[in-house]
C-alpha cells in the first residue's frame, strides 16, 4: 500500500470531524431539557462527497456545525432526542476509533518507508 500525504490529511480531517461531532453531541445532551433548544449536527460526509466530485477532497472538505433540519420538536420546542444522541455518539466513537487505526497504520508504513525497513 502506498501512503500519500493526501490520505493522511484526509484521515486527520476525519478525526477533526469526529471530534467536532462529539462536541456537538455533548452540547445537544447538555441542552436536552432547555426549552426551544434546536439540535445541532456536524455535516462532513456531504462535504467529502462534494469535494470528491470536484476531485479535491483534502483542501475543500471541512466539517460544519449546522442546526438539524429533520428533528421533531417536543411541546417545549426542544428538538433533542436522547436516544438519537446516544446512538450518534456510539456511531461516532466507532468512526473515530477506525480513523485512528487507519492513520496509525499509514504513519507506521511511512516510518517504515523512511527507515528502509
Amino acid at each position: 500500500m502506498v501512503v500519500r500525504s493526501s490520505q493522511i490529511d484526509l484521515m486527520a480531517k476525519v478525526l477533526d470531524a469526529t471530534s467536532l461531532r462529539h462536541s456537538a453531541i455533548a452540547q445537544n445532551l447538555a441542552n436536552a431539557n432547555t426549552p426551544n433548544y434546536r439540535r445541532v449536527e456536524v455535516q462532513f460526509e456531504t462535504e467529502v462527497e462534494r469535494a470528491l466530485e470536484q476531485g479535491d477532497v483534502v483542501v475543500s472538505a471541512r466539517p460544519n456545525i449546522v442546526e438539524s433540519q429533520d428533528a421533531v420538536a417536543r411541546a417545549d420546542g426542544n428538538t433533542v432526542d436522547i436516544d438519537v444522541e446516544i446512538s450518534q455518539l456510539n456511531k461516532n466513537s466507532l468512526l473515530m476509533a477506525a480513523a485512528t487505526q487507519i492513520l496509525a497504520l499509514q504513519l507506521a508504513q511511512l516510518r517504515s518507508a523512511i527507515s528502509g525497513k
